[in-house]
This record gives structure tokens, C-alpha cells and sequence, in this order.
């Protein structure tokens, strides 16, 4: 079997498993979003920005991950250009001045990374089904 194969099917494994995790985290960080847009104030905004910050790490891991599997498959187009706002003036806003406008803009940033990371995902299924046609060619 094709080495260069293994290692791209192992690459989109590991950002597979990479976005599982922050599918469970973004599911978390939406029903906090829920509680926080229902009036729960500082305690729903301080574990929603919690869980963004999380997020947040992990679609930076994601980025490395897919860069791997792009190295390891140079003639895909495949980005994971996307993150949740998370600066100091967001949390600010969003603990401290707590309001629906600002926690309604969270709950749809949320919502548009939840599309993003399916999105991503399916290309990833895509492509792992193409490695597996393709080893077992070989």
C-alpha cells in the first residue's frame, strides 16, 4: 500500500477526530448561548465565553491539522479559516454589559461556526473515501 496514502487517510483522522471535539463544544458553548440570551446574565455569559476560548483553541489545532493533510494531498482546496470572536472588548461586552444584541451576535457566530465545521467535515469524508478507493487500487 501507498505510504504517502496512509499518512494523507491518518492526516484526515486526526482532523475527523479534531472536529468531533469541537462539535461538542460548540454544541455546549450554544446551549450556554441559550441560557445567557434567556436572561441568566453574567453566570451564562461567563461559561459561553469559557467555551469560546476552548473552541477557539481547538480550531487552531484544526488549522494544523488540515495544513497536514493538505501537505499530505497537495492538490486539494481545503481551508479551516474560521474562529469565534474571543477579544477582550468581546467579553467585556458580553459579561459585564450583559444584552440580547451582544448575545444574540455570539448565538449566530456560534451558529455559523457550527456550518462551517459540518462543511469542512463533509469535504474531509469526501476525501477519506477517495484515499480508501484509491488504496484499495493500489
Amino acid at each position: 500500500m501507498n505510504q504517502q496514502l496512509i499518512e494523507a487517510r491518518e492526516a484526515v483522522d486526526v482532523a475527523l477526530a479534531r472536529i468531533a471535539e469541537i462539535k461538542k463544544m460548540t454544541s455546549h458553548a450554544k446551549a450556554w448561548s441559550w441560557v445567557d440570551i434567556m436572561g441568566n446574565g453574567i453566570l451564562g455569559s461567563y461559561f459561553k465565553r469559557q467555551s469560546i476560548k476552548k473552541i477557539n483553541d481547538h480550531v487552531t489545532l484544526l488549522q494544523s491539522d488540515l495544513q497536514i493533510v493538505i501537505a499530505e494531498l497537495e492538490d486539494i482546496d481545503l481551508s479551516a479559516d474560521f474562529a469565534l470572536s474571543d477579544t477582550s472588548q468581546d467579553e467585556i461586552f458580553d459579561v459585564w454589559f450583559d444584552n440580547i444584541l451582544t448575545d444574540a451576535r455570539v448565538h449566530q457566530e456560534l451558529a455559523d461556526l457550527s456550518n462551517h465545521i459540518e462543511d469542512t467535515e463533509e469535504k474531509l469524508r469526501v476525501i477519506a473515501q477517495v484515499i480508501d478507493t484509491e488504496m484499495n487500487n493500489v
